[in-house]
Protein backbone atom coordinates (compact mmCIF):
# COMPACT_ATOMS: atom_id res chain seq x y z
CA UNK A 1 0.00 0.00 0.00
CA UNK A 2 1.56 3.44 -0.98
CA UNK A 3 -0.59 5.70 1.10
CA UNK A 4 0.95 9.06 1.38
CA UNK A 5 0.37 10.26 4.98
CA UNK A 6 2.22 13.20 5.77
CA UNK A 7 3.07 12.29 9.55
CA UNK A 8 5.54 15.51 11.19
CA UNK A 9 4.53 15.09 14.18
CA UNK A 10 2.15 13.69 17.35
CA UNK A 11 -0.08 16.33 17.37
CA UNK A 12 -0.46 15.90 12.54
CA UNK A 13 -1.21 12.07 13.53
CA UNK A 14 -3.98 12.95 16.45
CA UNK A 15 -5.39 15.53 14.03
CA UNK A 16 -5.63 12.99 11.61
CA UNK A 17 -7.64 10.29 14.10
CA UNK A 18 -9.90 12.92 15.22
CA UNK A 19 -10.05 15.81 12.98
CA UNK A 20 -11.09 19.27 14.53
CA UNK A 21 -14.45 20.18 14.70
CA UNK A 22 -15.17 22.36 12.17
CA UNK A 23 -17.68 25.20 12.28
CA UNK A 24 -20.77 25.09 10.18
CA UNK A 25 -20.53 26.60 6.77
CA UNK A 26 -22.97 29.31 5.62
CA UNK A 27 -25.02 27.63 2.98
CA UNK A 28 -25.25 30.54 1.01
CA UNK A 29 -21.44 31.11 0.83
CA UNK A 30 -21.66 28.11 -1.19
CA UNK A 31 -23.78 29.44 -4.36
CA UNK A 32 -20.19 31.29 -5.30
CA UNK A 33 -19.19 27.59 -6.14
CA UNK A 34 -21.90 26.91 -8.50
CA UNK A 35 -20.53 24.52 -11.66
CA UNK A 36 -17.30 23.78 -10.12
CA UNK A 37 -17.24 20.21 -10.36
CA UNK A 38 -15.16 17.26 -9.89
CA UNK A 39 -15.10 16.04 -13.41
CA UNK A 40 -12.18 12.52 -13.36
CA UNK A 41 -10.88 10.85 -10.47
CA UNK A 42 -7.80 8.23 -11.46
CA UNK A 43 -7.82 6.13 -7.93
CA UNK A 44 -4.48 3.65 -8.18
CA UNK A 45 -3.13 3.50 -4.77
CA UNK A 46 -3.24 -0.11 -4.37
CA UNK A 47 -1.32 -0.12 -7.78
CA UNK A 48 2.53 0.52 -7.82
CA UNK A 49 4.28 2.90 -10.41
CA UNK A 50 0.26 4.50 -11.29
CA UNK A 51 -0.57 8.13 -10.06
CA UNK A 52 -3.33 8.96 -8.37
CA UNK A 53 -5.10 12.19 -9.19
CA UNK A 54 -8.43 14.07 -9.09
CA UNK A 55 -9.26 16.71 -11.60
CA UNK A 56 -11.16 20.02 -11.01
CA UNK A 57 -12.97 21.91 -13.43
CA UNK A 58 -14.45 25.92 -13.63
CA UNK A 59 -17.98 24.99 -15.64
CA UNK A 60 -18.78 28.67 -15.72
CA UNK A 61 -18.15 31.65 -17.60
CA UNK A 62 -16.58 33.41 -14.65
CA UNK A 63 -13.41 33.10 -12.51
CA UNK A 64 -13.76 30.79 -9.65
CA UNK A 65 -11.64 31.40 -6.10
CA UNK A 66 -11.03 28.36 -4.71
CA UNK A 67 -9.14 29.37 -1.96
CA UNK A 68 -11.75 28.37 0.67
CA UNK A 69 -12.41 24.83 -0.54
CA UNK A 70 -10.82 21.61 0.48
CA UNK A 71 -10.98 18.08 -0.88
CA UNK A 72 -12.13 15.57 1.34
CA UNK A 73 -11.71 11.69 1.63
CA UNK A 74 -14.09 8.99 3.30
CA UNK A 75 -12.87 5.15 2.80
CA UNK A 76 -11.79 2.58 4.90
CA UNK A 77 -9.41 4.43 6.69
CA UNK A 78 -10.54 8.18 7.21
CA UNK A 79 -14.03 10.04 7.63
CA UNK A 80 -13.94 12.99 5.93
CA UNK A 81 -10.18 13.51 5.88
CA UNK A 82 -8.76 16.69 4.01
CA UNK A 83 -6.41 15.40 1.33
CA UNK A 84 -5.86 18.66 -0.98
CA UNK A 85 -6.63 22.47 -0.32
CA UNK A 86 -6.59 24.94 -2.71
CA UNK A 87 -5.39 28.22 -0.77
CA UNK A 88 -4.47 30.49 -3.71
CA UNK A 89 -5.95 28.77 -6.31
CA UNK A 90 -8.76 30.53 -8.97
CA UNK A 91 -9.45 28.75 -11.99
CA UNK A 92 -10.83 30.79 -15.21
CA UNK A 93 -13.81 29.93 -17.38
CA UNK A 94 -13.61 25.81 -18.68
CA UNK A 95 -9.47 25.40 -16.81
CA UNK A 96 -8.89 22.43 -15.84
CA UNK A 97 -6.87 21.85 -12.20
CA UNK A 98 -5.22 18.27 -11.34
CA UNK A 99 -4.19 17.45 -7.66
CA UNK A 100 -1.94 14.44 -7.67
CA UNK A 101 0.26 11.97 -5.38
CA UNK A 102 3.20 12.76 -7.66
CA UNK A 103 3.62 16.27 -6.55
CA UNK A 104 1.94 16.00 -3.27
CA UNK A 105 -1.25 18.54 -4.48
CA UNK A 106 -3.12 15.59 -3.27
CA UNK A 107 -1.76 13.95 0.31
CA UNK A 108 -3.39 11.06 0.63
CA UNK A 109 -3.46 8.03 -1.75
CA UNK A 110 -7.13 6.62 -2.71
CA UNK A 111 -8.01 3.18 -4.17
CA UNK A 112 -10.40 2.01 -6.69
CA UNK A 113 -9.89 -1.53 -5.24
CA UNK A 114 -12.52 -0.25 -2.47
CA UNK A 115 -15.49 2.04 -1.76
CA UNK A 116 -14.89 5.80 -1.09
CA UNK A 117 -16.39 9.19 -1.34
CA UNK A 118 -14.76 12.57 -2.33
CA UNK A 119 -16.59 16.04 -1.35
CA UNK A 120 -15.54 19.44 -2.58
CA UNK A 121 -16.91 21.78 0.31
CA UNK A 122 -16.23 24.62 2.47
CA UNK A 123 -16.06 21.35 4.95
CA UNK A 124 -16.62 17.71 5.01
CA UNK A 125 -19.91 17.62 5.76
CA UNK A 126 -20.88 20.75 5.33
CA UNK A 127 -20.75 23.53 2.21
CA UNK A 128 -20.52 20.38 -0.15
CA UNK A 129 -20.08 22.13 -3.89
CA UNK A 130 -19.72 18.56 -5.72
CA UNK A 131 -19.63 14.83 -4.73
CA UNK A 132 -18.19 11.36 -6.20
CA UNK A 133 -19.40 8.19 -4.36
CA UNK A 134 -17.26 5.00 -6.03
CA UNK A 135 -19.95 2.58 -4.61
CA UNK A 136 -20.40 -0.08 -7.14
CA UNK A 137 -18.60 1.07 -10.13
CA UNK A 138 -15.79 -1.58 -9.67
CA UNK A 139 -11.90 -1.53 -9.86
CA UNK A 140 -10.27 0.42 -12.49
CA UNK A 141 -8.21 -0.67 -15.03
CA UNK A 142 -4.35 0.43 -14.20
CA UNK A 143 -4.61 3.21 -17.20
CA UNK A 144 -8.01 4.30 -16.23
CA UNK A 145 -10.04 6.44 -14.59
CA UNK A 146 -13.73 7.49 -13.01
CA UNK A 147 -15.15 10.29 -15.80
CA UNK A 148 -18.47 12.08 -16.37
CA UNK A 149 -19.38 11.29 -19.42
CA UNK A 150 -20.52 13.63 -21.11
CA UNK A 151 -18.12 15.81 -20.30
CA UNK A 152 -18.76 18.05 -17.35
CA UNK A 153 -22.11 17.37 -16.90
CA UNK A 154 -22.91 13.69 -17.81
CA UNK A 155 -23.24 10.24 -15.14
CA UNK A 156 -20.02 8.68 -14.08
CA UNK A 157 -18.29 6.03 -15.59
CA UNK A 158 -15.87 3.73 -15.32
CA UNK A 159 -13.15 4.21 -18.41
CA UNK A 160 -10.57 1.77 -19.60
CA UNK A 161 -8.00 4.81 -20.48
CA UNK A 162 -8.23 8.53 -18.41
CA UNK A 163 -8.13 12.09 -20.20
CA UNK A 164 -6.22 13.49 -17.61
CA UNK A 165 -6.45 17.16 -18.28
CA UNK A 166 -8.40 17.61 -21.17
CA UNK A 167 -12.23 16.64 -22.64
CA UNK A 168 -13.94 13.08 -21.07
CA UNK A 169 -14.34 10.66 -23.89
CA UNK A 170 -15.64 7.38 -24.03
CA UNK A 171 -15.03 5.49 -27.31
CA UNK A 172 -18.10 3.17 -28.42
CA UNK A 173 -19.28 1.48 -31.09
CA UNK A 174 -21.57 4.53 -31.83
CA UNK A 175 -19.31 7.60 -31.89
CA UNK A 176 -16.27 5.72 -33.87
CA UNK A 177 -16.15 4.74 -38.01
CA UNK A 178 -16.48 0.88 -38.20
CA UNK A 179 -13.12 0.48 -40.41
CA UNK A 180 -10.39 -1.65 -38.59
CA UNK A 181 -6.69 -2.65 -38.88
CA UNK A 182 -5.25 -6.39 -37.89
CA UNK A 183 -1.81 -4.36 -36.30
CA UNK A 184 1.19 -7.30 -35.77
CA UNK A 185 2.58 -6.04 -32.20
CA UNK A 186 5.84 -6.06 -34.04
CA UNK A 187 4.79 -2.43 -35.63
CA UNK A 188 3.46 -0.98 -32.31
CA UNK A 189 6.37 0.84 -31.19
CA UNK A 190 6.80 2.26 -34.84
CA UNK A 191 3.09 3.88 -34.40
CA UNK A 192 3.90 5.70 -31.63
CA UNK A 193 7.17 7.24 -32.40
CA UNK A 194 7.20 11.18 -33.71
CA UNK A 195 4.05 11.47 -31.19
CA UNK A 196 2.28 8.80 -32.56
CA UNK A 197 2.35 9.88 -36.26
CA UNK A 198 1.67 6.88 -38.25
CA UNK A 199 -1.41 5.93 -35.76
CA UNK A 200 -2.49 9.50 -36.41
CA UNK A 201 -2.18 9.47 -40.05
CA UNK A 202 -4.34 5.65 -39.58
CA UNK A 203 -6.67 7.90 -38.00
CA UNK A 204 -6.75 10.40 -40.20
CA UNK A 205 -7.73 7.88 -43.56
CA UNK A 206 -10.36 6.57 -41.18
CA UNK A 207 -9.94 3.50 -39.43
CA UNK A 208 -11.04 3.81 -35.65
CA UNK A 209 -10.00 0.23 -34.58
CA UNK A 210 -6.70 -1.49 -33.96
CA UNK A 211 -6.96 -5.21 -33.43
CA UNK A 212 -3.36 -5.42 -32.10
CA UNK A 213 -2.00 -9.10 -31.70
CA UNK A 214 -1.73 -10.58 -28.58
CA UNK A 215 2.30 -11.00 -28.53
CA UNK A 216 2.42 -7.33 -27.67
CA UNK A 217 2.36 -8.43 -23.90
CA UNK A 218 4.64 -11.12 -24.06
CA UNK A 219 7.77 -9.51 -22.81
CA UNK A 220 8.12 -6.92 -20.22
CA UNK A 221 10.08 -4.05 -22.91
CA UNK A 222 7.06 -4.73 -25.05
CA UNK A 223 4.40 -4.39 -22.56
CA UNK A 224 5.89 -1.07 -21.82
CA UNK A 225 5.30 -0.23 -25.33
CA UNK A 226 1.86 -1.30 -25.38
CA UNK A 227 1.05 0.51 -22.20
CA UNK A 228 1.80 3.66 -24.00
CA UNK A 229 0.06 2.49 -27.13
CA UNK A 230 -2.91 2.06 -25.69
CA UNK A 231 -3.06 5.23 -24.04
CA UNK A 232 -1.88 7.29 -27.13
CA UNK A 233 -4.82 5.68 -29.09
CA UNK A 234 -6.83 6.49 -26.91
CA UNK A 235 -5.90 10.31 -27.14
CA UNK A 236 -6.00 9.94 -30.74
CA UNK A 237 -9.80 8.72 -30.54
CA UNK A 238 -9.05 4.64 -32.05
CA UNK A 239 -10.27 2.03 -29.88
CA UNK A 240 -7.77 -1.00 -29.13
CA UNK A 241 -9.20 -4.68 -29.45
CA UNK A 242 -6.49 -7.16 -28.48
CA UNK A 243 -6.22 -9.73 -31.17
CA UNK A 244 -6.04 -13.24 -29.19
CA UNK A 245 -5.58 -16.80 -30.30
CA UNK A 246 -8.51 -18.82 -28.72
CA UNK A 247 -8.27 -22.71 -29.69
CA UNK A 248 -4.74 -22.38 -31.86
CA UNK A 249 -1.98 -22.10 -29.22
CA UNK A 250 1.43 -22.68 -31.32
CA UNK A 251 -0.92 -25.83 -32.37
CA UNK A 252 -4.72 -26.60 -32.37
CA UNK A 253 -6.57 -26.86 -29.12
CA UNK A 254 -9.55 -29.07 -29.41
CA UNK A 255 -11.93 -27.60 -26.15
CA UNK A 256 -13.80 -30.59 -26.42
CA UNK A 257 -12.51 -33.50 -24.55
CA UNK A 258 -14.31 -36.40 -26.60
CA UNK A 259 -13.50 -39.05 -24.13
CA UNK A 260 -15.07 -37.81 -21.04
CA UNK A 261 -17.51 -36.09 -22.85
CA UNK A 262 -17.04 -32.66 -21.67
CA UNK A 263 -16.01 -29.38 -22.78
CA UNK A 264 -12.05 -28.55 -21.11
CA UNK A 265 -12.80 -26.09 -18.83
CA UNK A 266 -8.88 -25.33 -18.09
CA UNK A 267 -8.70 -24.10 -21.25
CA UNK A 268 -11.73 -22.38 -21.22
CA UNK A 269 -10.50 -20.63 -17.67
CA UNK A 270 -7.11 -19.62 -19.23
CA UNK A 271 -8.83 -18.04 -22.49
CA UNK A 272 -10.95 -15.92 -20.25
CA UNK A 273 -8.34 -15.25 -17.54
CA UNK A 274 -6.24 -13.77 -20.50
CA UNK A 275 -8.71 -12.00 -22.01
CA UNK A 276 -9.58 -10.40 -18.65
CA UNK A 277 -6.18 -9.22 -17.96
CA UNK A 278 -5.93 -7.20 -20.88
CA UNK A 279 -9.04 -4.86 -19.81
CA UNK A 280 -8.30 -4.80 -16.33
CA UNK A 281 -4.53 -4.57 -16.42
CA UNK A 282 -4.22 -2.48 -19.56
CA UNK A 283 -7.40 -1.05 -20.84
CA UNK A 284 -7.91 -2.73 -23.94
CA UNK A 285 -11.17 -1.73 -24.92
CA UNK A 286 -12.20 -4.44 -27.10
CA UNK A 287 -11.07 -8.78 -27.24
CA UNK A 288 -11.53 -9.98 -30.66
CA UNK A 289 -10.99 -13.78 -30.53
CA UNK A 290 -9.28 -15.46 -33.40
CA UNK A 291 -9.24 -18.91 -34.15
CA UNK A 292 -11.99 -19.04 -32.14
CA UNK A 293 -13.37 -22.88 -33.81
CA UNK A 294 -11.29 -26.00 -34.52
CA UNK A 295 -8.74 -26.21 -37.69
CA UNK A 296 -11.70 -28.46 -40.17
CA UNK A 297 -12.27 -31.38 -37.53
CA UNK A 298 -15.10 -30.06 -35.63
CA UNK A 299 -17.68 -32.88 -37.02
CA UNK A 300 -15.30 -35.08 -35.13
CA UNK A 301 -16.04 -33.97 -32.15
CA UNK A 302 -19.67 -34.37 -30.89
CA UNK A 303 -20.06 -37.20 -28.33
CA UNK A 304 -23.32 -36.15 -27.60
CA UNK A 305 -26.35 -34.33 -27.94
CA UNK A 306 -25.23 -31.96 -25.49
CA UNK A 307 -21.73 -31.75 -25.87
CA UNK A 308 -20.68 -30.36 -29.42
CA UNK A 309 -18.32 -28.57 -31.43
CA UNK A 310 -20.52 -25.78 -31.96
CA UNK A 311 -21.89 -25.91 -28.27
CA UNK A 312 -18.31 -25.28 -27.29
CA UNK A 313 -17.34 -22.56 -29.43
CA UNK A 314 -20.69 -20.57 -27.93
CA UNK A 315 -19.74 -21.93 -24.15
CA UNK A 316 -16.06 -20.04 -24.70
CA UNK A 317 -17.94 -17.01 -26.11
CA UNK A 318 -20.15 -17.02 -23.46
CA UNK A 319 -17.75 -17.45 -20.71
CA UNK A 320 -15.26 -14.76 -22.22
CA UNK A 321 -18.31 -12.52 -22.28
CA UNK A 322 -19.37 -12.62 -18.51
CA UNK A 323 -15.35 -12.61 -17.66
CA UNK A 324 -14.69 -9.08 -19.65
CA UNK A 325 -17.89 -7.96 -18.19
CA UNK A 326 -16.48 -8.15 -15.05
CA UNK A 327 -14.17 -6.53 -14.90
CA UNK A 328 -14.72 -3.54 -17.69
CA UNK A 329 -17.58 -1.34 -19.23
CA UNK A 330 -18.71 -1.37 -22.87
CA UNK A 331 -15.50 -3.83 -23.63
CA UNK A 332 -16.53 -5.05 -27.59
CA UNK A 333 -16.03 -8.71 -28.05
CA UNK A 334 -15.48 -9.73 -31.42
CA UNK A 335 -14.80 -12.43 -33.48
CA UNK A 336 -12.69 -13.45 -36.80
CA UNK A 337 -15.08 -16.36 -38.93
CA UNK A 338 -14.60 -18.20 -41.36
CA UNK A 339 -16.63 -17.02 -44.26
CA UNK A 340 -17.51 -20.89 -45.77
CA UNK A 341 -21.23 -22.53 -45.70
CA UNK A 342 -20.08 -25.15 -43.95
CA UNK A 343 -18.40 -23.92 -41.28
CA UNK A 344 -20.31 -25.54 -38.63
CA UNK A 345 -19.55 -28.70 -39.81
CA UNK A 346 -15.87 -28.25 -39.73
CA UNK A 347 -15.07 -25.30 -37.26
CA UNK A 348 -18.01 -25.42 -34.92
CA UNK A 349 -18.88 -21.53 -36.27
CA UNK A 350 -22.41 -21.09 -35.82
CA UNK A 351 -22.87 -16.76 -36.22
CA UNK A 352 -26.80 -17.03 -35.41
CA UNK A 353 -26.26 -18.59 -32.13
CA UNK A 354 -22.44 -16.91 -31.17
CA UNK A 355 -24.38 -13.41 -31.49
CA UNK A 356 -26.12 -13.65 -28.45
CA UNK A 357 -22.21 -13.10 -26.70
CA UNK A 358 -20.39 -11.38 -29.90
CA UNK A 359 -20.71 -7.49 -30.63
CA UNK A 360 -18.95 -8.12 -34.13
CA UNK A 361 -18.22 -10.79 -36.74
CA UNK A 362 -15.81 -10.03 -39.01
CA UNK A 363 -15.56 -12.76 -41.80
CA UNK A 364 -12.06 -13.09 -43.63
CA UNK A 365 -13.78 -12.76 -47.28
CA UNK A 366 -10.09 -13.31 -48.37
CA UNK A 367 -10.64 -13.03 -52.33
CA UNK A 368 -7.12 -13.06 -53.29
CA UNK A 369 -5.34 -16.38 -53.60
CA UNK A 370 -2.60 -18.04 -54.61
CA UNK A 371 -1.29 -18.30 -58.25
CA UNK A 372 -3.28 -15.26 -58.85
CA UNK A 373 -6.46 -17.05 -57.88
CA UNK A 374 -9.79 -14.06 -57.46
CA UNK A 375 -13.07 -14.90 -56.47
CA UNK A 376 -15.75 -12.37 -58.33
CA UNK A 377 -17.52 -10.33 -56.67
CA UNK A 378 -20.61 -12.36 -56.32
CA UNK A 379 -18.89 -14.47 -54.64
CA UNK A 380 -17.77 -12.30 -52.31
CA UNK A 381 -21.21 -11.08 -52.02
CA UNK A 382 -22.59 -14.76 -51.39
CA UNK A 383 -19.85 -15.29 -48.51
CA UNK A 384 -21.34 -11.83 -46.65
CA UNK A 385 -24.69 -12.79 -47.06
CA UNK A 386 -23.25 -16.02 -44.63
CA UNK A 387 -23.62 -13.75 -41.61
CA UNK A 388 -25.49 -10.20 -42.75
CA UNK A 389 -28.84 -12.95 -43.25
CA UNK A 390 -28.43 -15.00 -39.65
CA UNK A 391 -27.43 -12.64 -37.15
CA UNK A 392 -28.59 -8.82 -36.57
CA UNK A 393 -25.14 -8.29 -35.42
CA UNK A 394 -22.80 -5.94 -37.40
CA UNK A 395 -20.75 -7.89 -39.69
CA UNK A 396 -17.67 -6.11 -41.04
CA UNK A 397 -16.10 -7.44 -43.87
CA UNK A 398 -12.40 -9.13 -43.42
CA UNK A 399 -10.23 -7.86 -46.59
CA UNK A 400 -6.47 -8.67 -47.70
CA UNK A 401 -4.32 -5.96 -48.54
CA UNK A 402 -2.28 -7.55 -51.09
CA UNK A 403 -3.04 -10.60 -53.92
CA UNK A 404 -0.50 -13.60 -54.62
CA UNK A 405 2.00 -13.87 -57.46
CA UNK A 406 2.54 -16.99 -57.44
CA UNK A 407 2.82 -18.30 -53.75
CA UNK A 408 4.32 -14.95 -53.07
CA UNK A 409 1.94 -11.81 -51.49
CA UNK A 410 2.31 -8.98 -53.34
CA UNK A 411 1.12 -5.00 -52.06
CA UNK A 412 -2.17 -4.06 -53.50
CA UNK A 413 -2.07 -0.25 -53.95
CA UNK A 414 -4.97 1.90 -52.34
CA UNK A 415 -7.43 2.13 -55.22
CA UNK A 416 -7.68 -1.42 -55.46
CA UNK A 417 -8.32 -2.27 -52.15
CA UNK A 418 -10.61 0.90 -52.19
CA UNK A 419 -12.21 -1.19 -54.78
CA UNK A 420 -13.52 -3.87 -52.50
CA UNK A 421 -13.94 -1.60 -49.92
CA UNK A 422 -16.71 -0.45 -52.31
CA UNK A 423 -18.00 -3.65 -52.73
CA UNK A 424 -18.87 -4.46 -49.30
CA UNK A 425 -20.33 -1.07 -48.44
CA UNK A 426 -22.52 -0.49 -51.39
CA UNK A 427 -23.52 -3.57 -52.72
CA UNK A 428 -23.62 -5.85 -49.37
CA UNK A 429 -25.34 -5.76 -46.14
CA UNK A 430 -21.89 -5.47 -44.16
CA UNK A 431 -21.77 -2.47 -42.02
CA UNK A 432 -17.75 -1.91 -41.34
CA UNK A 433 -14.68 -2.68 -42.78
CA UNK A 434 -11.10 -4.74 -41.39
CA UNK A 435 -7.89 -5.07 -43.49
CA UNK A 436 -5.44 -7.54 -42.98
CA UNK A 437 -3.07 -6.23 -42.74
CA UNK A 438 -0.66 -3.14 -41.93
CA UNK A 439 2.49 -2.59 -43.45
CA UNK A 440 1.33 -4.61 -46.44
CA UNK A 441 -0.61 -2.46 -49.10
CA UNK A 442 -1.41 1.11 -49.40
CA UNK A 443 -4.32 2.21 -47.44
CA UNK A 444 -6.62 4.04 -48.64
CA UNK A 445 -8.63 6.99 -47.15
CA UNK A 446 -12.19 5.03 -46.17
CA UNK A 447 -13.75 7.97 -44.06
CA UNK A 448 -16.80 8.39 -46.52
CA UNK A 449 -17.69 4.50 -46.17
CA UNK A 450 -20.46 3.27 -44.13
CA UNK A 451 -22.26 7.08 -43.79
Amino acid sequence: MKRMIKMGSALVALTMLFPACQEKADPFSVKEYTDLIINEVSAHDDRDDVDTWVEIVNNSQQDKDLSKLSLYLTDEYFDGRQIASFEGKTLKPGERLVVATTDEALNTGISSAADFSLVLALAPDNGIVDKFERADMGRLALPGSYQRIPDLTGDWQRTPAASKGRENRVLTLENTKPNAIWLWSAHAAEWIENDGEIMKRMKSLGYDHILLNFSAFETASKRKTTTQFIQLAAEVGMMVHVWMQAFYQGGWVSPVIDAENRYDQDLFDKIVAEAKSYVEEYGAQGIHLDYIRFGGTAYKHNPSAEITAVGAVNECCRQVREGIDAVGDNIVLSAAMMAESSAAYYYGQNPAQMGKYVDIFMPMIYRYHAYGVKDSDATCKTRSRLFTTVTDRPVWAGITTYEYQGESVKSLPAETIREDADLFANETDCSGLVLFRYALGDFPDVNDLWN
